[in-house]
């Protein structure tokens, strides 16, 4: 039986875990990162419960009010729109502010 982690050590683990699931890996691909490639030294067991724990965290974030999604929604639009505009891409900044219209409902009739 290898030594036990840290606090710290395991909510590193967790936290790669979770940016793993969020980049879309599989947990065979998690299980092949934390038994081989990491180095953390873990069991399988273990790294279920890391992703068990990752995917929790993930739940969490996930609980978000359609009027938060649409407010973070439109800002990263406005942000592209804006950064498109200053590189002269006003194609781009176009398809930002119909999708910005589009995403408050100001295209329909």
């Amino acid at each position: 039986m290898g030594k036990r982690s840290t606090k710290s050590e395991k909510e590193f683990r967790v936290a790669t875990v979770y940016g793993l699931l969020c980049d879309g890996k599989s947990n065979t691909q998690i299980f092949r990162f934390a038994t081989e490639e990491s180095g953390w030294g873990v069991s399988e067991r273990q790294v279920e419960n890391y992703i068990a724990d990752a995917r929790k965290r993930l739940e969490i974030d996930c609980q978000i009010t359609r009027e938060a999604f649409m407010a973070e929604a439109l800002a990263g639009y406005r942000s592209l729109r804006e950064q498109a505009e200053r590189r002269g891409q006003l194609m781009c900044a176009k398809q930002c502010l119909d999708a910005q219209i589009a995403l408050v409902g100001l295209d329909k009739k």
